[in-house]
């Protein structure tokens, strides 16, 4: 017979389990645990009130949260599930488990102000020498919002609903002058002194032409209510989108990364060295109006300004390359049609442009672009902001927002975004130890994650 381990699911321990004991050194959770125990959460603390039953902590909330976003778990019935199964976060928590509701209004209500716990991570990053704020690349993804695609308003139906509306009432106020007409040869021919005439019939048609009246001013009524209702649909939609989402307003339809059509975000990102500076939720189908703003967040969340931001031809318009050059900053930047205007000029059939300020920039791109260093700058840019967007989209398993509304998805993405710094702090910090780093704030995750001992 062969021979087994002894295995027995009834056994009884005599001292409970140390949950810590079960996780591997260098497990993930743990350093979300030691940066979060760091942090300045009055944020999220000067959002509960003094009265009512006792909550719970928002530290122990907030772990959860970063750590299921981390590993690509963000259903709060999961994250409520996982509490009770996962040893993980079963030591997060510290054994508590709040139920799903609690994990979602959470989220949803007292995280409008993640970007501060985002900066501090940030800042972490500075500390261990992640980032210098030299190189910067920014690129956007797309990302599908929590809403029907069913459900989606159009400029152009609404626009021609309005048409047919104003074509209504203009019917409806011809009518009622035909009838003000009307009105007036009957109420000249009643009078008692002329023959021929019966002023009971006169009388009727009288109150038949007054009720058609007060229905015509109901319709009126009505479809005013309906333009002021499209007028203001068109006024969430603002001048720069062409439809949104009834289910999510600030959601616009667009053309995914799979190549389908549905209603979602442009999400952009400004990273160096795979870590994000920057994050943004816009509802701008491409990135053209995007880079101004995504550099001013990076300069805000790291108090440094760029040196020389290299992005895709997304981003290749004249306003940019004026931007840029106005904040001293190098622009690495092809503008649209680039590759085919190169192979113009070596044909010899390409026409300069008429627009001397644009055709400066496109000269300045072109030999930049083309010298060995904008060749290694845009290789560079591949392999850090693009497996950036990779990791979150593919092994983080971000590709649709849980939440609606521009706000709130932007607390997603904080929270994402900070998983995301947190991993590549956990892989620095263990290179740091390997070199033998003095690197205070190193040595002390080290010792955290078990790199060093203790």
């Amino acid at each position: 017979m062969p021979k087994f381990k002894h295995y027995n699911q009834n056994q009884i321990q005599l001292l409970p389990p140390d949950l810590s004991d079960m996780i591997e050194p260098d497990h993930i959770a743990r350093l979300i645990n030691q940066v979060i125990d760091e942090m300045d959460l009055s944020f999220i603390e000067n959002t509960y009130s003094l009265n009512g039953q006792h909550a719970y902590h928002p530290k122990m909330l907030f772990k959860i949260l970063v750590y299921g976003y981390t590993i690509g778990l963000r259903s709060s019935r999961k994250l409520a599930d996982r509490l009770k199964e996962d040893v993980a976060f079963m030591w997060l928590s510290g054994r508590q488990a709040p139920d799903f509701r609690t994990i979602a209004d959470f989220r949803k209500d007292k995280l409008g102000d993640v970007k501060k716990a985002f900066t501090e991570v940030l800042s972490l990053c500075s500390e261990l020498g992640m980032i210098r704020v030299g190189k910067v690349f920014i690129d956007g993804t797309k990302i599908r919002a929590s809403a029907n695609g069913n459900k989606m308003q159009y400029r152009k139906t609404l626009n021609k609903r309005k048409n047919r509306i104003k074509e209504q009432v203009d019917d409806i106020l011809a009518e009622a002058e035909d009838i003000d007409r009307e009105e007036e040869k009957l109420y000249g021919n009643n009078t008692e002194h002329r023959t021929g005439i019966d002023i009971n019939e006169v009388q009727k048609k009288l109150n038949k032409m007054k009720k058609r009246k007060e229905t015509l001013k109901r319709n009126k009524k009505k479809l005013e209510a309906k333009k002021s209702d499209i007028n203001s649909k068109l006024l969430k939609m603002r001048k720069d989108r062409n439809s949104y989402s009834s289910t999510d307003k600030d959601a616009t339809m667009m053309l995914m990364k799979e190549n389908y059509i549905a209603p979602g975000y442009n999400v952009q990102f400004a990273s160096e060295r795979q870590v994000i500076l920057a994050y943004g939720v816009y509802p701008n189908r491409n990135d053209q109006n995007l880079l101004k703003p995504m550099v001013e967040q990076t300069k805000e969340n790291t108090k440094k300004k760029p040196k020389i931001l290299p992005a895709d031809a997304g981003y290749g318009t004249k306003m940019n390359y004026r931007y840029l050059k106005n904040q001293g900053i190098a622009a690495f930047i092809p503008y649209n049609n680039f590759n085919k205007e190169m192979a113009e000029r070596n044909k010899g059939i390409y026409e300069p442009t008429k627009d001397k300020e644009l055709a400066k920039y496109k000269f300045r791109q072109k030999l930049r672009l083309l010298s060995p260093e904008g060749k290694e700058l845009m290789k560079q840019r591949r392999e850090d902001i693009e497996p950036t967007i990779g990791d979150i989209k593919r092994n983080m398993n971000f590709r649709t927002f849980h939440l609606r509304g521009q706000p709130k998805c932007l607390t997603e993405i904080g929270l994402v975004s900070i998983g995301h710094n947190l991993k590549k702090i956990k892989t620095w910090v263990k290179k740091l130890s390997e070199w033998g780093s003095g690197n205070q704030k190193g040595r002390e995750l080290g010792t955290v994650l078990g790199y060093r001992p203790a």
